[in-house]
């Protein structure tokens, strides 16, 4: 018979440990040194010190946590968002603008080997144009649930708001949760999405049970009065047009058409410099042919 051998899983003690950290990773996460490698720490900046705990010890590597934070770094901020920490949707608010800008700029030359001129980038709130809400029926409280994934978790966070939105869609947020939340079909719920287009708003619905006519007459007055397109999705492959025609947004000068479920940048700031930058770099003639 076989047999096969597989390395002991490293135990950690839970020792507290003092660390400094002198880095930010890609993904944001304070970077010290302890035992002669790496580790990796969310929520702490460079020039912070702090007591931790780790959490997992590789043979290259190790993760902890944040016990007490001993200094703050001249860049760190108050996170504007009261679900920051919990919400898995952004890792940095407690950061500096500029310290984020440059952490990716050094993140990215170091993949690429290869200096990183300038950041293209826009404004550091009410930027993202389109956002996908889980909705989860919680049968004690006989409450409806709509939020982003917790950080490493499956659980929702209920978010009552959302400063990366565009104002528009952060503004919906509690009228469709109370909509939502009046519907009989509330207990079979998937996710809702929220997309700002130039040609207006869409809500798409993820639903998993058919819609009694009262609860479509509700969506559909509901669209109506907040001036929403209106689509719904009984399954993955079905997309139903209630109301509204084919969305579009401008790039460039350009009216670009798209389905609801397609996608798009979110940050329609950045990408319209992107695009721009593109075209600058390409420097296409009149006689050119691009493929």
């Amino acid at each position: 018979m076989a047999q096969f051998y597989s390395a002991k899983r490293r135990t950690t003690t839970r020792q507290i440990i003092t660390v400094s950290v002198n880095d930010l990773d890609s993904f944001g996460q304070g970077v010290a040194r302890h035992n002669g490698k790496a580790l990796f720490i969310p929520g702490l900046l460079p020039q912070e010190n702090a007591e931790v705990t780790v959490t997992e010890d590789k043979k290259q590597y190790a993760r902890a946590k944040v016990v007490r934070r001993l200094s703050d770094s001249p860049e760190r901020e108050t996170p504007r968002c009261p679900h920051f920490g919990v919400c898995g949707g952004c890792q940095q608010q407690h950061a500096s603008v500029d310290l984020q800008q440059r952490s990716k700029s050094a993140a990215l030359a170091r993949l690429m080997k290869h200096e990183v001129s300038e950041v293209i980038a826009d404004v550091p709130w009410g930027y993202r144009r389109r956002a996908r809400l889980s909705l989860n029926y919680l049968p004690k409280t006989q409450q409806l649930q709509m939020g982003f994934r917790k950080a490493g978790s499956s659980d929702i966070v209920d978010v009552k708001q959302c400063p990366i939105l565009v104002p528009k869609l952060e503004a919906l947020l509690p009228k469709v949760r109370a909509c939502l939340g009046s519907l009989q079909v509330m207990r079979h719920l998937g996710h809702v999405e929220l997309v700002q287009a130039t040609s207006g708003t869409l809500m798409i619905l993820r639903h998993t049970a058919p819609l009694s006519s009262a609860d479509r007459e509700k969506l559909e007055r509901f669209s109506h009065s907040e001036g929403l397109d209106l689509y719904l999705a009984p399954d993955s492959e079905i997309l139903e047009t209630v109301s509204g025609e084919m969305p579009w947004y401008d790039s460039n000068g350009l009216r670009l058409t798209f389905s609801p479920r397609d996608f798009i940048q979110v940050n329609a700031g950045v990408n319209q410099k992107m695009v721009a930058r593109a075209l600058e770099w390409l420097d296409v003639q009149p006689e050119d042919r691009v493929l």
